[in-house]
């Protein structure tokens, strides 16, 4: 945050608000609907939005300056983050909403991973779910010395030792590299004696 001299200032809270101006305009016109289900569930459908935007204003400290973060976000989500400029687009036809906030969505010369990962109307654990059953329908995931490795159901063959960096992401090494190191294999065979 600079100060109200810059002609900037406060730009980074414009988008908070805004939601929050629309949250209040919905909540006193959801007030005046007659007592009833209606009603009711109008006013539980705001207290949700404004629960969600509670979650994700911009924390200032003690001596007003920004720290470029929500309160639940890491700094480098954005400011604003990308739930608020998400909770923004509802009233996209507004006059004081601001295409930028949301131009990965708005502008189709700009749309991406962003846009293509939320057109797939999948959560992370539908994501994850798909990839770790394919994983463990062929692999197992062992201990290993500290580490972890892959190992072949069908013809026990494993690949390398990974250790995981303490704090740094943790994603399963050995998941993600096994069916492109081993994507075939000979199972292995009992030893049987012929029939006649």
């Amino acid at each position: 945050m600079t100060g109200p001299d810059d002609p900037h200032w406060r730009w980074e809270f414009r988008c908070e608000d805004f939601v929050y101006a629309r949250l209040a305009d919905a909540q006193t016109a959801a007030e005046q609907l007659p007592a009833g289900d209606a009603r009711d569930a109008e006013l539980n459908r705001i207290d949700s939005l404004y629960l969600i935007a509670d979650q994700h204003n911009i924390w200032i400290d003690a001596r007003g300056r920004s720290h470029a973060a929500c309160v639940t976000c890491t700094a480098t989500a954005g400011v604003p983050c990308t739930t608020m400029c998400g909770l923004a687009r509802l009233w996209r036809n507004h006059p004081d909403y601001q295409p930028g906030w949301n131009d990965s969505i708005d502008n189709p010369r700009n749309r991406g991973n962003v846009y293509d990962s939320y057109k797939q109307r999948t959560t992370i654990y539908q994501q994850r779910k798909a990839e770790l059953d394919a994983f463990y329908d062929r692999f197992d995931l062992e201990q290993v010395d500290g580490g972890e490795r892959w190992r072949c159901k069908a013809c026990g063959a494993y690949g390398e030792t990974w250790k995981p960096m303490p704090g740094v992401y943790d994603y399963p090494h050995a998941i993600g590299t096994a069916p492109h190191r081993h994507p075939t294999c000979t199972p292995i065979l009992e030893n049987t004696e012929p029939t006649t």
